[in-house]
């Protein structure tokens, strides 16, 4: 997988995306952890749509901040994401969890990087998710051009999955 360019989000926006993801934080439904999450999508129409966290008795059926924005984006038809802001008002800093990181790489546009703005508590600290998912498996893995010979195909040795 080659380079990617990198998306740059300008500062008015990346203020906007917080607020909407500190906003969403407070909509959180967290009776277990009490650890309030909310998010915000970009997407390439320069629409927002934000998730909080919502939890679940039965743990494993808790959904991301992350996850529930990004499912509000494919929801309305998008399908590219350009940056997303992160907000946990407990813990400056947070990032997207190892599954929120792969669910947003599903939606990562062709030519350019996601740009993930994490809640420092001031105006926000840009990192683009190939630094937290370096060498991730997406749509583009699974080409339908399959080659005839597999064994020339070059192996990686740590494929971690």
């Amino acid at each position: 997988m080659g380079q990617k360019n990198s998306t740059s989000i300008d500062s008015n926006m990346q203020r906007d995306l917080l607020a909407h993801a500190r906003a969403a934080a407070e909509l959180a439904y967290v009776p277990y952890s009490e650890f309030p999450v909310g998010a915000a999508v970009l997407v390439e129409d320069g629409s927002i749509y934000t998730g909080c966290n919502v939890e679940n008795a039965s743990y494993g059926l808790t959904i991301c901040a992350e996850r529930v924005a990004a499912t509000a984006a494919v929801s309305a038809g998008h399908r590219q994401i350009i940056a997303v802001a992160v907000s946990a008002p407990k813990v400056p800093g947070t990032t997207p969890c190892g599954a929120c990181r792969q669910f947003l790489n599903e939606f990562r546009p062709a030519t350019s990087d996601i740009v993930i703005i994490l809640d420092d508590r001031d105006s926000g600290e840009p990192v683009c998710l190939e630094e937290l998912l370096p060498q991730a498996f997406g749509p583009r893995n699974l080409d339908s051009e399959r080659p005839a010979d597999v064994s020339s195909v070059p192996r990686r040795e740590n494929h971690g999955g």
